[in-house]
């Protein structure tokens, strides 16, 4: 195969990646500002600068659409925890919450959507941002006591302190009257206390769970002293 054919075909390729790429883009920046249920394919088509027939070849349907976006914006919040991974437990909070409040603005009506459970929310859905919401907590569990399995206590309240989190930054976008570094600090600060009521509730909670001894095993030890 000469140089020039192998041009040729890959040319195709690239302007189909070039348009998907397009309608993704577009679709992210409507269904930021958009709810799920009010926005039209054929809005985004426009936008996108395309034929509303390309959407359903390259996605299948709006939900498939809508579920691309949700994952290409999860993956974008991976990325960001990624790149933290190198600096102090302190340093690697702030700029997660950063990355975090930055990820729910820029697409706050599917952030919105999903907490909310509203329409265009099912089980994948789902699941994109339970993926993203694990690496967050595991990602915190880390820079505080060095281990992805924190034990009981600490793990409730990382849970827990997570849900505010996301509360927050609900009421911040929805009222927009405070500046997202605001939103952060309280967000730290709301966490050292947290920390302080887990540290008063299992004193050993800066180490890692005990790991749990497999069923089989259990069983096992039950029989060994009943014979």
């Amino acid at each position: 195969m000469t140089a020039q054919a192998s041009q040729d075909q890959t040319r195709p390729v690239r302007r189909g990646e070039a348009r998907r790429g397009a309608i993704l883009e577009a679709a992210s920046t409507l269904f930021a500002d958009r709810p799920y249920d009010v926005l039209s394919i054929d809005e985004i088509a426009d936008a996108a600068g395309v034929a509303k027939g390309l959407i359903y070849y390259y996605f299948g349907s709006k939900r498939g659409l809508f579920l691309a976006v949700i994952e290409s914006a999860a993956s974008a919040l991976e990325e960001l925890t990624e790149e933290y991974d190198g600096l102090s437990p302190a340093e690697r909070l702030i700029r997660t919450l950063d990355g975090f409040l930055w990820w729910a603005d820029g697409h706050r009506s599917a952030f919105q959507t999903i907490l909310s459970g509203g329409i265009g929310v099912d089980d994948e859905v789902a699941a994109f941002y339970r993926r993203v919401r694990t690496r967050l907590a595991i990602a915190l569990s880390q820079g505080l006591i060095g281990s992805p399995d924190p034990r009981p206590v600490l793990r409730v309240a990382i849970d827990g302190w997570m849900s505010f989190v996301e509360g927050a930054a609900v009421a911040w976008l929805e009222r927009g009257d405070l500046e997202r570094d605001d939103v952060r600090d309280l967000s730290v600060r709301v966490l050292g206390g947290v920390l302080q009521a887990v540290g008063a509730t299992d004193p050993a909670c800066d180490r890692p769970a005990a790991p749990v001894a497999p069923p089989v095993a259990a069983e096992t030890e039950v029989a060994a002293e009943t014979a």
